[in-house]
């Protein structure tokens, strides 16, 4: 008798198509494959799921179907799919048995010298059947991630609530597929089933192959977002929040629903799913667990159980080293050489004391630092689309390999792009704030940000594209060129925090402020650091400049 798996006769049988190129990929992720991405959908040039074995690129063509058997032309598009991407594998995976027309065509490629492999019904479950119960692929725990994963079991199992709070990078995903797993093999999961909540689509697609490699291969995971609705609601149900909401009257009953990204869970969304569902046990793990409309999240989930911060993570050597630059070497130096003291607005020292930086400067620094530095892979968050587009253009011009990314590009044209990236064959991408959430880019080792933000979370987030840990990675290089005062304010706050402080500690070593101007550099960090709390400021409020013995100007028309 065959060991039961994800993938079995009903899933062949109901499917739908997505669950079925899905169930594919998870059975190549469990069979040992070293890379695995589901690219099916229109414009995939006959492929929907790439893996990488033994060094060879396989491709494959996934057809379900209900009542009659593959078409032959499934046999022609996976030849066109493997001659695009270079493939040097070809399967067909079919959830019914072929007829005689399909594998005459098979046979036809085979005379023109093209091994087509075909994975029928009885060779997947077999193949279910082989594999191991964990995925060659299940990440070890560190220290931290096995305390987290109990503290956040006990209390789900004894108050039916839990938070965990874990840096970027330090993998929260991990750990909450653990707590899943955990709670599925002890049979504590009310009626089978467990919900784990995201608020875009991406994130969910994302979170849902995440958990693989974590979960035992007996436990079903499906999937509603978009189009696609689960025919069976066994297991775990990964969705965005807005396909549950418009869904949730009519949801079987759910014993666990988990939120990622939770600090979102005060959206009326997340809130009214919560309350119809009401689940034995909720849980959410958070990056960043500041909300700006005030919602205190320890109200639908608890106290955090575990936080483990930026500095926590440096400190261990598990989040990358942190060279921050604040370039702020634009000084309006007829506004601070007088030996009286002013008071300033935050606006008027904007306008006064620092000047935003002109693209092209920056290009030129960003191109500087890439050369000099060894620098591999870098992200740039600009202020907008029409920006970030222009800077890429630009940076193509100083002869970088780069692209602008955001969310309203062909997900299959920002896939390829992504893709690219990671592989090594682009330099830098721009965006404006696709990588804040949910997007696991490790290599980046140069961070650029060229749009001010006053939003905490929005700022760890996007500084922690560059904190994960690679093994050729030293150390990921910021260039913040800042355009205004209040930045300076919150890194030198998080420069002091790293000296103790809240839970969001930032060491950011010898280079906090970089001027061309040795003694503007040295005016701006000591008063900075008396000037720091002006972040928390309401309004404009003004500002008094120190009295600061700089030497005085020379004459003008005088020779030194």
């Amino acid at each position: 008798m065959l060991e039961p798996g994800f993938l079995d006769r009903d899933r062949l049988l109901l499917g739908p198509w997505q669950a079925f190129e899905r169930d594919t990929a998870r059975l190549m992720v469990a069979s040992g494959f070293d890379d695995v991405r589901i690219i099916g959908g229109s414009g995939d040039r006959g492929a929907d799921v790439l893996g990488v074995k033994g060094g060879q690129l396989w491709v494959f063509q996934c057809k379900h179907t209900t009542t009659s058997p593959p078409t032959p032309k499934a046999v022609t598009e996976v030849v066109e799919a493997a001659r695009y991407y270079g493939a040097d594998r070809m399967i067909v995976a079919v959830s019914r048995v072929p007829g005689a027309g399909f594998y005459e065509e098979v046979q036809r490629f085979g005379r023109l010298g093209l091994q087509i492999e075909v994975a029928t019904p009885e060779v997947l479950l077999t193949l279910m059947a082989e594999a191991p119960e964990y995925s060659t692929q299940r990440r070890a725990l560190r220290d931290y991630q096995v305390e987290a994963v109990r503290l956040m079991r006990e209390a789900l199992t004894d108050v039916g609530r839990a938070q965990v709070v874990l840096a970027t990078g330090l993998g929260k995903t991990v750990v909450m597929a653990e707590v899943v797993a955990d709670l599925f093999r002890d049979n504590l999961v009310e009626h089978g089933r467990a919900l784990v909540l995201a608020h875009t689509r991406d994130l969910v697609e994302q979170l849902h192959r995440s958990f693989w490699p974590q979960l035992p291969k007996w436990v079903r995971t499906e999937h509603l977002s978009g189009t696609e609705r689960p025919k069976l609601w066994d297991g775990i149900i990964f969705a965005t929040v807005q396909s549950i909401a418009s869904k949730v009257e009519d949801m079987p009953p759910v014993g666990l629903v988990v939120v990622d990204e939770a600090h979102h869970i005060g959206a009326a969304t997340f809130q009214r799913v919560v309350e119809v569902l009401k689940p034995k046990m909720l849980a959410g793990a958070t990056a960043t667990p500041w909300r700006g409309d005030g919602f205190d999240i320890d109200r639908s989930i608890g106290a955090p159980v575990v936080q483990y911060g930026i500095a926590d993570g440096l400190k261990r050597g598990f989040l990358s080293e942190v060279d921050y630059r604040l370039c702020a070497d634009n000084i309006d130096w007829t506004m601070i050489q007088g030996l009286s003291r002013h008071k300033y607005s935050l606006s008027q020292l904007n306008r006064r004391l620092i000047i935003p930086v002109r693209d092209e400067q920056a290009v030129r620094r960003v191109r500087e630092v890439f050369d000099t530095e060894g620098r591999k892979a870098g992200i740039v968050f600009c202020p907008s689309v029409v920006h970030a587009t222009e800077f890429a253009a630009m940076l193509r011009r100083y002869d970088f390999k780069a692209e602008a990314v955001s969310g309203d590009m062909d997900p299959r044209e920002r896939e390829l792009l992504m893709a690219r990236f990671r592989a090594g064959q682009m330099d830098l991408l721009t965006s404006v704030d696709l990588f804040n959430e949910g997007v696991d880019v490790p290599d980046v080792d140069l961070v650029v940000f060229l749009r001010a933000t006053h939003s905490r979370k929005i700022f760890v987030q996007q500084l922690g594209r560059g904190l994960r840990v690679t093994p050729n990675k030293d150390k990921v290089i910021v260039l913040d060129f800042v355009t205004d005062i209040r930045r300076v304010a919150e890194v030198v706050e998080l420069d002091k925090a790293a000296k103790g402080g809240p839970l969001e500690r930032l060491g950011l070593g010898t280079r906090l402020i970089e001027f061309r101007d040795a003694s503007a550099g040295s005016y701006m960090r000591e008063w900075m650091l008396d000037q720091a709390s002006l972040a928390l400021r309401e309004g404009d409020p003004e500002l008094e400049l120190p009295k600061f013995d700089f030497p005085e100007p020379f004459p003008p028309g005088n020779v030194q």
